[in-house]
């Protein structure tokens, strides 16, 4: 007798919280996703930061100001294209989460 009573117990909390626990996970692999994204764009925006005061300590005399003055340009040619990319990246983690919200919603629908 009170075997059926936990067992109905744990199905209807099971089909009541498996929505929620769906959802718990999308979250937590999408903070995730975005944690390792930002770190990586630190880290590189710090290596490329890095790379330049170097280059600095480095100018002896004019010459070296003028190829360093041309480093920093091709560097910030460099700090576009890797803005572009991380916003490309940003997008797709958002769409994916967007497309996974959608497919819960639509399965809490269905239910």
């Amino acid at each position: 007798m009170y075997t059926n009573i936990f067992q109905n117990f744990n199905e209807h909390s099971e089909k009541t919280f498996a929505p929620l626990l769906k959802f718990n996970q999308l979250v937590a692999k999408n903070f995730t996703d975005l944690t390792n994204l930002q770190l990586d764009a630190a880290r590189q925006y710090a290596d490329i930061g890095l790379s330049q005061l170097q280059a600095g300590t480095q100018v002896k005399d004019v010459q070296d100001l003028v190829s360093c003055g041309s480093k920093q340009l091709e560097t910030m040619t460099r700090i576009s294209q890797q803005m572009v990319e991380d916003g490309k990246k940003l997008a797709e983690l958002t769409q994916e989460f967007k497309s996974g919200l959608e497919t819960l919603a639509a399965d809490a629908q269905k239910k």
